[in-house]
């Protein structure tokens, strides 16, 4: 409730000690929703500045000349946990979808045009795998989660794709490695990333670097 007025509109030294009390309330409580504004903006701009300099180090660090695509991982980490939406609804998708690998997770976009020439090229490769790899599809961070989902049909994916929407599905990309698309992640047997294909792969690039996954040798052999 706001502050009353004495009888005659005067007010007593209590109120106007009360009315200069109430101003900096509200200047703080001001001052602290355009800090959370703020502090709200630079993790978003952090997250981005992270998600391009992490994958830049990875490239820079591990040429692969045998195939131009590959980047391959200095210091493999675990594959990160994660519970996703199913594109198109249906179950949700968790990280036991790539079961103690080996594994393969395609990042894609429907807005991206180099995803979309790759894409059917993709699932018709993982097709010939699937016996001996697990596969998974992630739509990131998509405007027209629709789009994709016609995108995915169109290719023929018989594997599952979630869907990864808004900042959150960044900093989950991060944790894979993930800094451009369509990117491709391989995951090892022992649940360990082990590299990326980046960009639009060729189709025998992409068949043997499944077979050396499937296989276990390195993915370069």
């Amino acid at each position: 409730m706001g502050r009353q007025s004495r009888p005659g509109g005067v007010d007593t030294p209590g109120d106007r000690a009360a009315g200069r009390s109430a101003s900096p309330r509200q200047n703080n409580a001001a001052q602290g929703r355009n800090h959370a504004t703020a502090v709200g903006l630079i993790a978003l701009v952090l997250a981005g500045a992270g998600f391009v300099a992490y994958a830049t180090v990875i490239s820079r660090g591990t040429p692969t000349p045998k195939y131009a695509n590959l980047v391959l991982y200095p210091s493999p980490a675990k594959a990160p946990g994660f519970d996703l939406g199913r594109l198109g609804n249906g179950a949700r998708i968790t990280s036991e979808v790539l079961g103690k690998g080996p594994a393969v997770v395609n990042w894609f976009q429907s807005t991206c045009v180099a995803c979309q020439a790759e894409l059917g090229t993709f699932a018709s490769v993982a097709d010939t795998e699937r016996a001996r790899i697990h596969f998974l599809g992630v739509d990131v961070n998509d405007p027209s989660p629709a789009a994709a989902l016609a995108m995915v049909r169109r290719a023929g994916a018989k594997y599952p794709v979630a869907e990864a929407p808004g900042i959150a599905s960044i900093a989950l990309a991060t944790r894979f490695g993930v800094g451009d698309l369509p990117a491709t992640v391989f995951v090892s047997a022992g649940g360990n990333i082990l590299g990326e294909v980046l960009g639009k792969v060729p189709r025998a690039e992409l068949v043997a670097l499944f077979s050396n996954l499937a296989a276990g040798h390195p993915l370069n052999y």
